[in-house]
């Protein structure tokens, strides 16, 4: 029988845990969903404070906290007390809600990381022509479509009942509130909100690992002849240190892409095996669900720990987060200035005549992760001329 909402939570668990576990279980969860609103929460805010990081490029990143904040405020307490009681213990009526708002966050939160991935692509392969490309009217309707085609495949099959084609699914008192799917309606929607948009997110990243990889080569040949200036020991040290940027931008792709497929590739492959054969353990399951919810927990400190202007805006606003590390200005255009319209560029060439020539800052250093500020690029002689054919 169902357990009434007011049940001893260490005499009944979905997780089969007896004793303090249930209690020990209850706190682990509730601190996933308080750092997960908190961390979320407290960026939008951030992007919504801070001036500097008011842009079209942040929105995405707006779009993403939200959708990972409606995650911890609509869809895990529910699915918590989904866990610990076995049982759906809310009102029924909306069981059929919160089946939809859980699919729907958590496709807006996977497809809003794709929509992010194609907007540094764009940052990063093509960076002069990204404000003409990149308007503010453009990024709203790719934050829009993603949304849209969240609502798509949630909502609708859902209060159509097309997910299920008359087997049933919602609340049971034996089962709790959960989503019984027919395998070519779980296909459709795996694809739909996770293999293509997980193959786009590959597809970009690579383009800007390999774009990182080729300017590391032509910093490699600037820094041969004609500049007489230029050692031996420059070139090694240049060489060292394009190496380490490489090495540093494919660890932080892979730690990226690593997170994201151990958060939801179980998840997605195993709602699939339950749509065919229903022997999933329940218990399994929803070991596997709340691995794709901590996902929502991941992302506002992931972006944060690997963007500079985050870094810099909560060091302002949080003196515990303060970095000691100085600005340093560059000479040239820089990827964060996209948003003011048109680049700066200096007033005065550098003197090679007392120092060694700078390298260019390449896509390697945009890539960590997807720092615009640090992605600093300095121009080639031929690209003030260039510069021109913007207006």
């Amino acid at each position: 029988h169902a357990p009434s909402p007011g049940a001893d939570l260490s005499e009944t668990s979905a997780w089969g845990i007896s004793g303090s576990g249930p209690w020990l279980l209850a706190c682990m969860l509730s601190l996933i969903i308080l750092m997960t609103a908190c961390g979320n929460t407290l960026l939008i805010a951030l992007v919504f404070a801070q001036r500097s990081l008011r842009n079209t490029s942040n929105c995405f990143l707006v779009s993403l906290f939200l959708s990972d904040l409606m995650v911890a405020l609509v869809v895990m307490p529910p699915a918590m007390l989904n866990v610990l009681y076995g049982a759906w213990v809310l009102w029924p009526g909306f069981c059929p809600v919160w089946l939809c708002f859980d699919v729907m966050c958590c496709s807006a939160s996977i497809l809003n990381l794709c929509v992010i991935s194609l907007d540094r692509y764009l940052l990063i392969i093509s960076p002069l022509r990204y404000k003409q490309r990149m308007t503010p009217p453009r990024a709203l309707l790719l934050v829009g479509g993603a949304w849209g085609l969240a609502a798509l495949t949630s909502f609708l099959p859902i209060k159509m009942n097309w997910h299920s084609l008359g087997h049933g699914s919602g609340h049971s008192p034996m089962h709790g509130c959960c989503l019984r799917v027919t395998f070519p309606f779980a296909l459709v929607a795996s694809v739909l909100t996770f293999f293509l948009p997980s193959s786009a997110i590959c597809f970009t990243y690579c383009q800007i690992l390999l774009a990182a990889r080729r300017q590391a080569r032509r910093v490699a040949a600037l820094s041969q002849p004609p500049y007489p200036h230029h050692s031996p020991g420059d070139e090694r040290r240049l060489a060292h240190r394009q190496g380490r940027r490489a090495v540093k931008a494919s660890l932080t792709l892979g730690v990226l892409l690593g997170l994201f497929f151990s958060a939801w590739l179980p998840f997605f492959i195993t709602n699939m095996a339950q749509a065919v054969c229903e022997c999933v353990p329940p218990a399994l399951f929803d070991a596997i669900t709340w691995l794709g919810y901590c996902n929502s927990t991941m992302n506002p400190i992931i972006y944060p720990l690997f963007m500079r202007d985050f870094k810099r805006a909560l060091g302002r606003l949080l003196p515990c987060c303060s970095t000691r590390s100085p600005h340093r200005p560059s000479l040239a255009l820089s990827l964060s200035l996209r948003n003011s319209g048109e680049p700066n560029l200096p007033t005065e060439p550098p003197s090679l005549a007392s120092d060694p020539p700078q390298p260019p800052a390449t896509a390697t250093d945009a890539v960590n992760l997807f720092d615009d500020d640090h992605a600093g690029i300095e121009l080639p002689l031929r690209l003030p001329n260039q510069v021109d054919t913007l207006d």
